[in-house]
């Protein structure tokens, strides 16, 4: 029988990154639901974080969101008529095959291993 491990962490940085690490083992990224960081924003948290530390992050909400969805407010690119009609819902469309690709390097720099995909209606 396999022990269960529990960590406790908070969705986002509530306190300066070295404080954050020093008190948590772990840190769901909640930005990349909304618009995924920039790669050398992602490899600078790695780099400061200690090696055995742990980061979660939400899938970016052009897979798992219809563009209707009021969180796409905060959505910093523009989607054109067309992929407006193509992503969310899982659908395996080229805006969705491409949100997954970055979510995926994004995941890879991180050392992440774990992807929340967020609530979601079908």
């Amino acid at each position: 029988m396999s022990k269960a491990i529990t960590k406790i962490g908070c969705c986002g940085f509530g306190v300066a990154r070295p404080k954050y690490f020093q008190t948590f083992s772990l840190v769901e990224i909640q930005q990349t639901f909304y618009q995924p960081p920039k790669s050398d924003t992602v490899k600078r948290w790695r780099q400061e974080a200690p090696a055995d530390f742990e980061f979660t992050l939400k899938a970016w909400q052009l897979i798992t969101h219809e563009a209707s969805s009021p969180t796409y407010r905060r959505l910093k690119m523009q989607l054109s008529e067309g992929q407006k009609k193509q992503v969310g819902a899982f659908r395996w469309t080229n805006p969705v095959r491409r949100a997954w690709e970055t979510t995926l390097e994004v995941a890879r720099l991180l050392h992440a291993d774990k992807l929340v995909t967020g609530n979601w209606n079908w």
